[in-house]
């Protein structure tokens, strides 16, 4: 047997060659061997001192190497044993060394494995162990201590997850963990992917003032709240800038070992948490990171951090100097940009996207105002939210709404209320502000087909924004919390896009509360409140529909800004519903429609079934609307009502 060669310099000696120096000591006992994979565990071996290996492990560890800056960062931090940074150290070769694999699958046959097994380790380790037992003992304990270690259960070693003894199962790493440690930056395979919005119009100096925070305490966390996930995600991505940091983006479960991979690669946790209401989510722990973390969450629902600090920050909706900025920037100087930017109240997100679609629809040199309304529909916010309600996108234009005056004059009131919702509580004393919210929540009674959903359209065309029907089979749940939970995120994503939600027949959730008799009836009273109080805080347009206010919960009388009655339309009404209606397609004359005002009593949802009747028995014909056939369209209606048709 060669004499042990003198230990080399410990600059030039690291963890993987003396792993691969305990491995060689194996083949002392062996005879000599002319295989290549002998003979370099043989060098190994020697290289690391011989039989005097041991303590020349003790001298790397007390003062590592350059190359194990990182693995010894990991072993102090996670407070392992010698034997288990070797382990380390050698399952990190395995990933990225061909070689060492090719040592594993030879002193392992005739198994077939490039990883180094339990029993292989525990072999080679048992000088490090100071045990007084018998070597087979030994050799025992070290397999144990290695397979139930602090670095398993961290999760920087893995063990094989199969049916075979615990001696004959082999020892991993994640790969981008041993990437870190040779400190390479490498991205952890089937992590989440971030759909980053635009970062233009975030606020610089708020983002500045939370970084420094940030830094300045050790795991430090900042729950950051958005209803739009691409939005909180480009905050997180901004504030990760500013840290000098990575972000890495995980979902509600994190990996083991990928919080020590991202403290080893200065990676920035961010974890994307959905919380419905009155339900807690919790952030996973981080046991072996002690940098900052961010969280992204909705609105609603609460978020609890066990191992840490966590403050919390909702994103701010893009202010008007920022909002004209952006409109500038993709419009030009132009008053239509000005004028966007007063009416459209979207997040910075949102508006940067309105504003770039605008200028893609824009005929001509300049942008118009129906171009802007368009785009908005077109957005990717508002095409989310069409999962959760139906798109309402043909614009109504002032002469289709037929009401009493009096309804008008009260919709104008409106109209003037949702134009300045943004700016009107600047003005008002202290306890207008106290509470001030800018939704606008209205509530339109009348019977079926006075124009309530019609006038909902209006609106939203006269303030250029979206507007959406709810369908509430979507939103009404058996299971107990989802009504809330689907209620919640239809308004986050609404209030984003600052679209109008149009909730017809809403008595089916906003209804009046009952007498506790059994727990269902608990139940339904716990989901009326949640509704009405969330509608109170809610920054957007609401406009609920309903044949008679009567069916409402008193209380919630007071959550409203404005209940307008939409009333039968008279005579003069009806002839104007007619004459709108029927267009240029009827040959009536003004006397005909005249009778018909007077003597057809029906609303106006009536009156254009009735003319769609017509139509299509005139154009079986290709001939003018006649009266006779619009006097089938009645009676039909009339069917329809149980009433007996009126003689015109």
């Amino acid at each position: 047997m060669n004499a042990p060669a003198p230990a080399i310099e410990q600059d030039q000696l690291g963890c993987r060659d003396l792993a691969l120096a305990a491995l060689g000591g194996l083949l002392q006992a062996a005879p000599a061997q002319d295989a290549p994979e002998a003979c370099l565990l043989h060098d190994a071996w020697q290289r690391g001192g011989g039989a005097a290996w041991p303590e020349q492990v003790a001298r790397s560890l007390a003062q590592p190497p350059a190359q194990d800056a990182k693995l010894i960062r990991a072993a102090e931090r996670l407070q392992l044993a010698p034997m288990e940074v070797l382990a380390m150290a050698l399952a990190a070769a395995v990933e990225d060394d061909p070689l060492v694999g090719r040592l594993m699958v030879w002193l392992q046959a005739p198994v077939v494995n490039a990883r180094p097994s339990l029993a292989l380790l525990a072999r080679a380790f048992v000088p490090l162990c100071t045990s007084t037992h018998s070597e087979g003992l030994a050799e025992a304990k070290t397999l144990y201590a290695l397979a139930f270690g602090a670095a398993v259960r961290a999760g920087a070693l893995l063990l094989d997850a199969d049916d075979r003894p615990l001696c004959e199962r082999g020892l991993r790493m994640h790969a981008p963990l041993a990437a870190a440690l040779a400190g390479i930056d490498a991205d952890w395979p089937g992590a989440p992917t971030a759909q980053l919005a635009s970062a233009e119009g975030l606020d610089a100096d708020a983002l500045d003032q939370w970084a420094q925070r940030l830094a300045a305490t050790d795991g430090a966390g900042l729950l950051i709240r958005s209803a739009s996930p691409a939005e909180a995600q480009a905050v997180a991505a901004a504030l990760a800038a500013r840290l000098g940091s990575r972000p890495a983006w995980w979902g509600s479960e994190l990996p083991p070992g990928a919080d020590l991979w991202m403290s080893l690669s200065g990676r920035l946790p961010v974890f994307s948490l959905q919380s419905a209401p009155g339900e807690v989510v919790g952030v996973p722990p981080l046991r072996h990171h002690t940098g900052p973390v961010l969280v992204l969450a909705g609105v609603d629902g609460s978020i609890r951090r066990d191992d840490g600090l966590l403050a919390e920050w909702r994103v701010p909706r893009a202010t008007l100097a920022v909002r004209e900025s952006l409109w500038r920037d993709a419009l030009g100087d132009i008053p239509v940009a000005a004028q966007a930017a007063r009416r459209y109240r979207a997040a910075p997100a949102q508006a940067a996207e309105h504003a770039r679609l605008s200028q893609l629809l824009a005929t001509g040199d300049e942008a118009s105002r129906e171009g802007i309304a368009q785009a908005a529909r077109l957005s990717s916010a508002c095409r989310a939210l069409e999962a959760l309600a139906m798109p309402l996108p043909e614009p109504i234009a002032d002469e289709a709404l037929v009401v009493a005056d009096g309804v008008r004059a009260e919709l104008q009131r409106v109209l003037q209320r949702c134009e300045q919702r943004e700016t009107l509580h600047e003005r008002l004393g202290a306890a207008a502000r106290a509470r001030a919210c800018e939704g606008v929540r209205l509530l339109f009674t009348g019977a079926s087909g006075t124009g309530k959903s019609l006038a909902a359209q209006w609106l939203a065309s006269r303030l250029g924004l979206p507007v959406y029907r709810v369908d509430l089979s979507s939103m009404l749940s058996k299971w107990i919390g989802e009504t809330e939970k689907n209620l919640a995120e239809l308004l986050a994503r609404a209030e984003h896009v600052d679209a109008l939600l149009l909730f017809d027949e809403a008595d089916t959730l906003f209804g009046k509360r009952t007498e506790v008799a059994s727990a269902n009836d608990r139940f339904a009273n716990a989901q009326t409140n949640y509704l009405l109080q969330r509608i109170e805080t809610h920054g957007g347009i609401i406009v609920l529909t309903a044949n008679s206010r009567s069916r409402f919960d008193p209380a919630f009388a007071r959550r409203l800004d404005f209940i307008v009655d939409f009333s039968v339309p008279d005579a003069r009404a009806r002839r104007e519903l007619w004459r709108l209606h029927l267009g240029q397609a009827s040959d009536c004359d003004d006397a005909a429609i005249n009778r018909l005002a007077v003597r057809v009593d029906l609303s106006g949802g009536n009156i254009r079934n009735a003319v769609l009747a017509a139509a299509a028995s005139a154009g079986s014909r290709g001939a003018p609307i006649g009266v006779d056939d619009i006097a089938v369209g009645v009676r039909a209606e009339f069917r329809k009502l149980g009433r007996t048709p009126q003689e015109f």
